[in-house]
C-alpha cells in the first residue's frame, strides 16, 4: 500500500522481496500510479490469487532471484 512513489524507493533499494496486489473492477480516471517511471526492473513469480465477491482479485507474486 501506499502507491508508485514508495514502490519505487523500495525497489532502488532491492528491497521488495513480495507483491500483493488488489484489483478492484473500477475505472477511476485519475489517482495514484502503482508503478510511476524510474524504477528498476525486477522479476517476480505468480505464487497465489483469488477472486472475492463482487469480481475483488488478489494476487501474490515472490521476487525471484
Amino acid at each position: 500500500m501506499g502507491g508508485g512513489l514508495i514502490a519505487r524507493e523500495f525497489l532502488k533499494a532491492d528491497l521488495v522481496d513480495e507483491l500483493y496486489l488488489g484489483i478492484v473492477p473500477v475505472l477511476l480516471g485519475e489517482g495514484i500510479p502503482l508503478f510511476v517511471p524510474g524504477f528498476p526492473q525486477r522479476n517476480f513469480k505468480l505464487t497465489e490469487n483469488k477472486t472475492w465477491s463482487q469480481g475483488l482479485i488478489s494476487a501474490r507474486y515472490r521476487r525471484k532471484r
